[in-house]
């Protein structure tokens, strides 16, 4: 077949084939929502569709000025509940949850959506619980190294000590043990402060203290002070010939195991 053959068989079937708005009455021909169609079929597409569509309940978005009531009315359309206490929160403080639940409301949000929010803040809170913990953990054992190696043998005196000056003095010990400082410690377990009980200890004299026992531990600090006090130049220690040389030695030697 020739090339002008073939172009006047295909101008014949685009004769034969005419505009699908050609083929619906003409009364139809303009209206704009039938000049997307192309074809009948993309027409029954959209009829079937729209057929599928009935019966269900469409949400109307409020305007600017919608009032909360209209606001409310597409919220419980979307699936939120008709009262704040309608909300199944679990894992929750019950103070926390009653707040939850009300801005949960507030926003509008479906229960679905409030479960996930509240099991996303409940993963955050337990993930920040578990860091202070271990960050409490982790201050409490750097405050004991620091007191082991400040106080040598005598750190569980001065530790009991420190409590019974507290004891005494505040009716009691509660409060090293229920104030919480802000990196996790209890009171009770910041050096600075069983330094200065064991000082006010030191003050008040062990006889006046409960519990306090009759021979105190000296620390490395009152060891070590006390070996350079028996261990001066020209002094017994280093007198061989001295009628107290020998006590002298034996005190160094003896005080040396509390030095550290």
């Amino acid at each position: 077949m020739s090339e002008e053959a073939i172009q006047e068989a295909g101008s014949q079937e685009a004769v034969a084939a005419p505009n699908f708005l050609e083929s619906i009455p003409e009364e139809l021909r303009s209206e704009p929502s039938l000049r997307n169609f192309q074809d009948a079929g993309s027409l029954a597409k959209s009829y079937v569709h729209a057929q599928r569509m009935i019966g269900r309940e469409n949400v109307t978005i409020p305007g600017k000025s919608a009032t909360p009531d209209e606001w409310r009315q597409v919220y419980q359309k979307l699936g939120a509940p008709d009262a704040a206490d309608a909300y199944q929160i679990e894992g929750m403080d019950d103070t926390v949850a009653g707040q939850f639940r009300q801005q949960a409301f507030d926003a509008g949000l479906s229960q679905q959506q409030a479960t996930a929010v509240s099991d996303f803040y409940k993963g955050q809170q337990t993930s920040q619980n578990e860091a202070m913990k271990k960050a409490g953990e982790d201050a409490i054992y750097d405050s004991e190294q620091e007191l082991r190696q400040e106080y040598g043998k005598a750190f569980e005196q001065k530790v009991q000590g420190a409590q019974n000056a507290a004891k005494q003095l505040l009716g009691g010990v509660e409060i090293f043990e229920t104030l919480q400082l802000a990196d996790g410690r209890m009171l009770g377990d910041h050096p600075d402060i069983i330094r200065m009980f064991s000082t006010l200890a030191g003050q008040i004299g062990e006889d006046q203290l409960i519990g306090e026992t009759s021979e105190m531990v000296m620390t490395p600090a009152e060891a070590s002070r006390q070996i350079a006090d028996l261990t001066k130049t020209n002094g017994p220690y280093f007198d061989k010939r001295h009628p107290e040389h020998q006590h002298y030695v034996d005190e160094v030697y003896r005080l040396r195991e509390y030095s550290g």
